[in-house]
């Protein structure tokens, strides 16, 4: 879907306040092809450099074989990147009140050289603006649609 408009793809998913109530967020950003292709090395290097220095689980957990379900210890908070085909990492969070739950969205606004208050504090869109979004997606969306009979 998005190839076909030059944009390439990164799931994020995280996993926080397991203690209190589930709070798991997946989401997946669009960005231009070019900034989609560094995205792996991108996400590497902030993953290893996040956290606790002397950490009790492993600070990197490459994807490329394995599903993040059975990688990471039941429980436990944890952010994970995907790439589509190429896998992904994960990463468990050893202090939830020092991850930022913004994580994965300040490594992008980073990759594209955006301000800080685009993915801290994100300004509410009015309906009208969602709307247009919406229906230009439903017409990318179209060829796609393996719910409708074809023709």
């Amino acid at each position: 879907l998005f190839r076909s408009h030059g944009l390439d793809c990164v799931f994020l998913e995280t996993n926080m306040g397991t203690k209190k109530r589930y709070h798991m967020v997946y989401e997946c950003i669009p960005l231009p092809k070019e900034v989609g292709d560094m995205a792996p090395i991108y996400f590497k290097k902030a993953i290893l450099e996040c956290d606790e220095e002397w950490a009790m689980n492993k600070k990197l957990i490459d994807l490329s074989s394995r599903d993040v379900r059975k990688s990471v210890p039941k429980g436990l908070p944890y952010f994970s990147v995907d790439f589509g085909l190429q896998g992904g990492y994960a990463h468990v969070i050893e202090d939830e009140h020092k991850f930022p739950h913004y994580f994965g969205k300040e490594i992008i606004g980073g990759m594209l050289d955006l301000e800080p208050r685009v993915w801290r504090k994100a300004v509410k869109e009015n309906f009208d603006d969602q709307r247009k979004k919406v229906l230009q997606f439903a017409q990318w969306w179209k060829p796609y649609d393996f719910t409708k009979a074809k023709e």
